[in-house]
């Protein structure tokens, strides 16, 4: 069923009008190839106008870096295609590995400059003496298109990140709280996992609609730095509500009256707003309980540890309120804490994975040469055709874990878009005369097919469809409907298009499954680097790199056919945990000397080779450093700081949840 709401309507008027005004001019100038204008307006459209500008940016810069790569290279080397096509099969590969180690719109740039280069260079192969008028063709018509789609979605209806991010950011705050109330309510722990699980996710879409605000048009723009606060702090949340969950889970009933007080008091807080201003006296209360405990004992530790991570909840939930507040009323008075918090803020790496970068590079590179050398092998007059989109179909669909299936769904809609295209260009344009009757004729196929475009499911599906009836029209100033010609092009599209699928499939492509244990691999690296590094990095650092990496997984799960889904999501969360208390550990060093410092360094030590081996936890190897390190600093007449403590409480519960209590294992310490 068509989604006829009334932001689809808008988005496809929207995007219709962009592409006539594209291709309008694109006629007024005369420039070769008019269509193409039209097709970019369609491909750099999107739902959200602050998403539009950003690309559009990006892909302006790549579009020239692009054109400047093809016309240094086809004159040089023409006189040698092997050499020629190598060139930019090898540019093409380069500039695709390099973007996707870029998770933000700044990728286009790379991205662009690489498909850019075989767009203009592979079909100039043989007019190289025009290649300069045809790249300056190419990229009139592309940023025709990029400027028209810029220009109309920003001023006619303009459907503002902001609005989308400042949703989201009430809804994600709104949800913490409920999280962190049923809890400490001890209500329904299973579903609260699930939650938190969600959590991971919404904060990972939250950071790609946070990259857009700063092209944006709505006030919100003007609060990057509370947005980024806000995102920083999201991000500590999720730990801290999990481990807040594993205490409450392993404690059953928290007795002792003064810890139930303040756990009750902390709430109370939560269900009466989390207002800011009632939460440094609140956590202050909360800390001086845990701290004048001194617990010796394993129910002791867990219940101070608990205590201290609801005491950090408590302050990075009145900070998230304090940062929400501003984006509400950027004009009122500012909170100390929402200022503090965006004074704090920095810029947080997001996951990785050069491995993956540099095959998907490799892979787009071979699969370019196969389609040159079938196009030279065979003397195919538009074998260019099959060199430009085996490019574009390597680079559009790079980032996905399996690209073969979207490489199949584009080309099935795109031959599905041919039929249609052959019944406009042998029936209806040999019967229209003059731009207005064009216009009236491409609009029924093309504002039906952009409603389809806001809807994620659909989108690929109809964007394949629209752009494979654009380019097969090739609509130019003068119209000529030759047959052979039409079938020929587009023969040459689905030779790129098996080429990609081939050479994907056999080197690149991987299954759900592998993806989840890859991420979870790189997970247990990374903390196996900081369990060896000599000082503690910066917390929610750490947290951005691995809650990224729990937001890419999240989605993952549901299609992991040989793995339970629920359970990898627990033991990432648990590994995020696991690290998280590593740094604690790491801050705790400092502070410690001879025997305890001994201890400390050991069990890290040991955990860095534990979670680079990458095998299943041993108790003999992790559980008896572990057990001496807590002896050690529980022991009389040692004062060990109580986030250190519940640091290590944390990891036995995180490493051994089954274990039995922890008894000291040094009797004469003391």
């Amino acid at each position: 069923m068509v989604p006829f709401d009334r932001r689809a309507m808008l988005f496809s008027l929207n995007s219709f009008a962009a592409a006539m005004l594209a291709l309008y001019i694109g006629f007024a100038l005369g420039l070769p190839r008019p269509y193409w204008a039209m097709t970019t307006a369609y491909i750099v459209s999107q739902p959200l106008s602050g998403a539009v500008r950003s690309k559009a940016a990006y892909r302006v810069m790549g579009t020239l870096l692009g054109a400047a790569a093809a016309v240094a290279m086809v004159p040089s080397l023409v006189n040698s295609p092997v050499l020629l096509s190598l060139a930019l099969a090898l540019w093409v590969g380069g500039c695709l590995t390099i973007s996707l180690l870029d998770r933000t719109p700044r990728s286009y740039l790379l991205m662009l400059a690489g498909y850019t280069a075989a767009i203009i260079g592979f079909p100039s192969v043989g007019q190289p003496d025009a290649i300069f008028d045809v790249a300056v063709s190419r990229v009139i018509e592309i940023m025709l298109g990029i400027l028209c789609a810029t220009t109309v979605h920003s001023l006619v209806f303009p459907n503002p990140v902001g609005e989308a991010l400042a949703s989201r950011l009430r809804l994600w705050v709104a949800d913490a709280d409920r999280w962190s109330l049923d809890i400490l309510r001890d209500r329904d722990l299973v579903q609260a996992a699930r939650d938190r699980r969600h959590l991971a996710a919404a904060a990972a879409e939250i950071q790609q609609l946070a990259t857009h605000l700063p092209f944006d048009t709505s006030r919100l723009r003007e609060t990057t730095m509370a947005v980024r606060a806000l995102h920083a702090r999201m991000l500590l949340l999720i730990p801290l509500l999990s481990g807040v969950s594993d205490r409450m889970t392993a404690l059953a009933d928290v007795s002792d009256p003064q810890a139930r007080e303040v756990l009750d008091a902390a709430a109370n807080w939560v269900e009466a707003g989390a207002r800011p201003g009632e939460a440094a006296t609140l956590a202050a209360q909360i800390e001086a309980v845990a701290a004048a405990r001194q617990a010796r004992d394993w129910t002791g530790l867990l219940v101070e540890s608990l205590l201290l991570r609801v005491c950090d909840l408590v302050t990075a939930l009145a900070d998230a309120h304090a940062l929400l507040d501003h984006l509400r009323r950027p004009d009122a008075a500012i909170d100390p804490r929402a200022d503090a918090a965006m004074a704090d803020v920095g810029r947080r790496r997001m996951h990785t994975d050069l491995p993956m970068a540099l095959l998907s590079g490799a892979a787009a590179c071979v699969a370019i040469l196969v389609s040159c050398a079938l196009w030279i092998g065979a003397g195919w007059g538009d074998g260019a055709t099959a060199a430009v989109m085996t490019a574009v179909f390597c680079c559009f669909f790079a980032a996905m874990d399996d690209p073969v299936p979207a490489i199949v769904n584009f080309g099935v809609f795109s031959l599905a878009a041919l039929p249609l295209a052959a019944l406009y260009m042998f029936a209806v344009l040999p019967a229209i005369d003059g731009f207005p009757m064009l216009a009236a004729a491409l609009a029924p196929p093309l504002l039906i097919l952009g409603t389809f475009i806001p809807d994620p499911r659909r989108a690929g599906s109809a964007l394949a469809v629209i752009i494979g009836f654009c380019n097969a029209l090739a609509l130019q100033e003068t119209f000529s409907a030759d047959f052979a010609s039409f079938l020929n092009v587009n023969l040459g599209q689905f030779v790129g298009l098996f080429s990609a699928i081939f050479v994907t499939a056999t080197l690149r492509s991987m299954g759900v499954d592998a993806s989840v244990r890859r991420l979870l691999g790189q997970t247990r690296r990374a903390i196996a680097r900081l369990a060896r590094d000599r000082a503690a990095p910066d917390p929610a650092d750490f947290a951005a790199r691995i809650v990224d990496r729990l937001g890419l997984l999240t989605p993952k799960l549901a299609g992991a056919a040989t793995i339970g889904g629920a359970d990898i999501a627990d033991e990432a969360l648990s590994d995020l945990r696991v690290g998280m208390n590593v740094v604690a550990l790491q801050d705790l060093r400092a502070s410690l000397s001879g025997e305890a410092l001994a201890a400390v360094e050991r069990l890290l030590s040991r955990l860095g080779e534990h979670f680079a081996s990458g095998a299943g936890v041993n108790e003999g190897v992790l559980l008896a450093p572990l057990d001496e390190a807590l002896s050690r600093l529980t022991a009389p007449p040692a004062v060990t700081p109580a986030r250190g403590l519940a640091a290590l409480v944390g990891l036995r519960r995180n490493l051994f949840p089954g274990a039995p209590a922890f008894v000291p294992i040094l009797e004469d310490a003391a």
